[in-house]
C-alpha cells in the first residue's frame, strides 16, 4: 500500500514539475506554432509553367478507335490518351510535356485494379507500353478508371467496351504471333 502510495505521489510530482518547465522555459515562440523563416540563397526561378492539357472529366469527351487504336478527349482538342497495339503490346500516350528523357509511372486506377506503367517523355508526351496478356490492363477494360503522370494532372476516363475490345484484339495478336514462334 505504501509503495503505491509513493508511486501516485510521485507521478503527480513529475507532472507539476514538467508543467511549471514548459511554462517557465522561455519557448513561446515555439509551442505557438509560428512559421518558420529561412533564406534560400540558392533558389531557382520556377520553370515556364504549362497550362494543363485538358479536363479533369471533359464534358465532350469520347472514345474513337483509330486502326488497331483509340484515342480519348474532345472533339478538335489534342488527344488526352492514346492507346494502340504494337506487336502485342498496348502503348499508351498521355499528351503532356515534361523534360525530354524523364521517366514516370503512368497510373491508371479502376474499379477493379490499377495499372502503373513505367513511361518516359520525350519532350512533348509521355510514353509506355506493357503485355496485351498483363493482368493489369482490367484497369482500363473493367470499368470507368482515371489515369494521372507527373505534370499531368488527373483525367476520368467512362468506361468503354472500345478498350476492352483493343486489349483483347491486341492479345491474339500476341498469341498468333506466340504461335509462329
Amino acid at each position: 500500500m505504501r509503495a503505491r502510495a509513493g508511486l501516485l505521489l510521485g507521478a503527480l510530482s513529475l507532472a507539476a514539475c514538467s508543467g511549471a518547465l514548459a511554462a517557465c522555459s522561455g519557448d513561446d515562440e515555439k509551442t505557438t506554432g509560428a512559421p518558420i523563416r529561412m533564406q534560400l540563397s540558392d533558389a531557382k526561378p520556377a520553370p515556364d509553367e504549362h497550362p494543363m492539357p485538358g479536363k479533369i472529366d471533359p464534358p465532350d469527351g469520347r472514345w474513337v478507335r483509330e486502326g488497331t487504336g483509340a484515342t480519348y478527349g474532345e472533339p478538335g482538342m489534342p488527344a488526352l490518351l492514346k492507346l494502340s497495339c504494337r506487336n502485342g503490346m498496348v502503348q499508351a500516350t498521355r499528351n503532356v510535356p515534361s523534360d525530354d528523357g524523364a521517366k514516370a509511372m503512368l497510373s491508371f486506377v479502376g474499379y477493379r485494379g490499377i495499372l502503373r506503367l513505367p513511361v518516359t517523355n520525350d519532350g512533348d508526351e509521355w510514353s509506355g507500353a506493357l503485355a496485351s496478356d498483363d493482368p493489369h490492363w482490367i484497369a482500363l477494360t473493367g470499368g470507368p478508371f482515371y489515369a494521372t503522370v507527373a505534370g499531368g494532372g488527373k483525367v476520368i476516363f467512362p468506361a468503354s467496351s472500345t478498350l476492352k475490345e483493343l486489349v483483347d484484339g491486341c492479345k491474339s495478336r500476341l498469341a498468333k504471333r506466340g504461335d509462329d514462334a
